[in-house]
Formats: structure tokens, sequence, C-alpha cells
């Protein structure tokens, strides 16, 4: 159930803000799209830089863009998020950004609830400024029916960070990918490891025969994330044609991944690749069910946390593929900056980066239509996920 909360004035709104991103943005634009007076979300995006000039009426025409595509959106507001101290500025800081975003909501025929900047010393609004300079962040207060400001992200990055792994499960890891690496190669046949080694390297193996069904146990918020099953699903995610079964898999269902580990198994063959699974790869289809895609994108960022580096490049990406899917793009630029510096030209991670840096969104992300249970589709072998 949707929680409703009134925004009486500007300091309330302001409050509201960092609710609707979850985090308290840093050096940001974000815009509040609206219908008929009520909030339907936010988006983000860095400030361009003091020399960016050039830059302000695309940026202006992106965002504008954006909430454009947002159903039934009649209105927005904007807010800058600065580090500059409005008390020292000679005039309003990004002002020119402001009016190309004002200038470009009036073409698009939007109207403009308010447009207001948060600065490190107070806040102003930047359609009727304050007589008397900034107002106090001190008016901007907690509101007592959202979470605690405790539960908000301090900033857009924090959240991007990985799991803390503790160094014994991540020597484990270490071990059994090595192992399991070991015993699927044509040298395992001829050296056998040692005793409880290769059978815990024989069960990954095990695992790795039917993926769709490792990926669908991996997704499932009652299966443990153990050793074993990080290994293996980090063994798939350093490989191209498993790790895109398994994130066509988190958009769908089990018999989405069937479908996939078919088509791609033969696209490896030389085979045509389905549209179908270009499309998803883009963004492009009915929006997926939420929970399980923030669900793989949390489980993924352990699996690359307990990776080690020279293999973790793959995870990452899938990070990144994960996080742009929800909507994360942010988080989404700093995975895949991170598996490219561990392997510079590794595909997914570059694709994800060059996205990002377009500003492109998964068109789901605009889908107003009801959002299809995984389950819903059905799989005449959903008894396979463990």
């Amino acid at each position: 159930m949707s929680t409703i909360v009134r925004a009486t004035s500007p300091a309330e709104f302001l409050a509201l803000v960092p609710h609707l991103l979850g985090c308290t943005p840093r050096n940001s634009l974000a815009l509040v799209t609206f219908a008929g007076g009520r909030s339907l979300g936010a988006l983000r995006i860095d400030l361009p830089g003091p020399d960016a000039v050039s830059d302000i009426e695309n940026v202006a025409a992106t965002v504008i863009g954006m909430a454009c595509k947002v159903p039934r959106t009649d209105a927005i507001a904007a807010v800058v998020y600065t580090e500059t101290k409005l008390a020292d500025a000679e005039a309003a800081p990004h002002r020119p950004l402001v009016e190309a975003l004002l200038a470009r909501a009036d073409i698009c025929g939007l109207r403009v609830q308010d447009a207001l900047i948060v600065g490190s010393d107070g806040w102003d609004s930047l359609l009727a400024p304050g007589v008397d300079g900034a107002r106090s962040l001190d008016e901007i207060v907690p509101i007592p029916h959202l979470p605690a400001d405790g539960e908000i992200e301090s900033d857009q990055f924090a959240a991007a960070q990985l799991p803390a792994v503790p160094p014994a499960e991540a020597t484990a890891v270490h071990r059994l990918l090595t192992d399991a690496a070991h015993l699927l190669s044509p040298e395992g046949e001829r050296r056998r490891l040692p005793g409880r080694r290769h059978a815990a390297a024989e069960a990954v193996a095990e695992d790795l025969a039917d993926p769709p069904a490792l990926f669908e146990a991996f997704l499932d918020p009652a299966t443990p994330l153990d050793v074993p099953r990080i290994a293996a699903v980090s063994f798939c995610l350093q490989r191209a044609v498993l790790r895109d079964v398994a994130l066509v898999q988190a958009v769908g269902d089990l018999a989405t991944g069937d479908a996939a580990y078919a088509a791609l198994c033969a696209y490896a063959d030389a085979r045509p690749l389905p549209a179908g699974i270009g499309r998803l790869m883009c963004g492009e289809g009915t929006r997926p069910d939420p929970p399980r895609l923030l669900r793989a994108l949390e489980r993924c960022r352990r699996v690359a946390a307990a990776t080690p580096r020279a293999g973790r490049a793959g995870p990452l990406a899938a990070c990144a593929w994960l996080a742009w899917a929800t909507g994360r793009s942010t988080h989404a630029a700093v995975y895949a900056t991170q598996a490219l510096a561990i392997e510079p030209h590794h595909g997914l991670a570059e694709i994800v980066r060059t996205m990002t840096d377009q500003g492109r969104v998964p068109e789901w992300l605009f889908d107003p239509r009801p959002i299809t249970s995984p389950g819903e589709t059905g799989s005449s072998r959903g008894s396979r996920a463990r």
C-alpha cells in the first residue's frame, strides 16, 4: 500500500525528495514528476561541470524527455543540490541549467511546481528567491510517516559499494572456483583432486550442468547464499553465455532461462540469436518484477564481493546491467567502471557504461502496465529449481 505524504511547503517537499530517490543527492539535479498534484517518482543526474556550458541544453532536453515518458505526467519540480555556499555566490548556482530546464518544460506543456536549490549553508527557491537570502537547512526536517533519515543513503554512490565478505569465505570461494575449473578441464580427468575438495568441486559441477535451475534457486529468497552456490554462480557470470542467461532469467522466470540457454548455446554454434533476447538486454519489453530484479542485484553484489579480483569483471558487469535495469544508472556506471579496470575490453561492461554515459534507461521503467509475476508465464520444469 502506498504512503501518502502531503508536502505543504517547499521545506517539506525538500524533506521528501531523498525518500523518493533513496539517497541524499550530492552535486545533482533531481527532477520529480507529478500527475494531478501527486508525485509519480523522481530521477537524479549529475550536475554538468563548470566548463560544460554547451551540455546544458542537451541535459535539459534529456531530463525533460525522460519526464515526458512517465505516463500521466503533467508537472515537474526541480531541485539543484550543490556543495556551493549560497551566501557566497554572486548569482544562483546552476541557474542557466534550471532556466534551460524550465524552457524545455514549457515547450513540452509541463507545469513547473517549483525549482529549488540546496547549498551547503541553506536552501532557496529559484523561482521566488527569499528577500533575505537563503533559508536555513534546519527547516528541512524529517517526515514522521516515512523511514528515518538513517535509512536513506548518504549520497548517490554509497549503495554501490560491494558488501563486506569475511576473508575465510572469499578464500573458500577462490579455492572452489579453482577446483571446479580444474575438474571441468581435460586435466581434471587425469589428476584427481584430494579428498573433500574433489567432492565439493563435483557438487559445483553438478549445479553447472543445469544453469537455469541454478539461477532460479539463486533468485529464491529462501535459498541460502552458501559458498558452493556463490562459487557456481560466479563461475557462470565469468562466462558470457551463462551470464546472459542469468540476466535474461532475472527479467523473466525459469521458462525464460530455459529458452535463453537453448538459444544462446545455439548462437554460440553460429545460429541466429532470437530478437527477443536482444530486446530484453536492451531494456525493452514488459516491465519485469522489481523485487526479483533487486534481489538479483543484491545477490550478484555478494557474488562479486566474494569473487577474487582477477575473475570479478564478469560478476561486476552483471551487477552493472542489473543496476541499470532497475533504474540505478549511477550505480551501474560504478560497477561497469570497476569491471573495466579489471578487464579493459569487457563487452557487457563497455555496453553498460556507454548506455549510462548517453543517459539511456530501460524502456520498461516507463511502462504503466501491471507487472506480470514471473510464475504466471508458466514452466513445466519448475520442479528443477533447487
